[in-house]
């Protein structure tokens, strides 16, 4: 279906970088994206009649657990 939607330039660019590396059209990496994000489970719990967003207790990330990842993610790059 056709639809004409207004969407921001930045937001567009990514859209087109993702059509690209997908090898699909514009509209269909727009599809993609918004059934992904649509889809998506978000961590919310209510309380007092307030919606949460509770992403739960993943403990704190330290500085060398940081620098570990980013070794890691380099290493496997190369």
């Amino acid at each position: 279906m056709r639809t004409i939607l207004d969407i921001r330039d930045d937001i567009l660019e990514r859209v087109k970088d993702y059509a690209v590396v997908n090898c699909i059209s514009n509209g269909a990496a727009v599809s993609e994206i918004l059934e992904h994000g649509l889809n998506a489970e978000v961590p919310t719990r209510w309380e007092n009649g307030i919606l949460i967003f509770a992403p739960g207790q993943a403990g704190a990330v330290t500085a060398e657990h940081a620098m570990k990842i980013k070794d890691e993610m380099e290493s496997e790059m190369w």
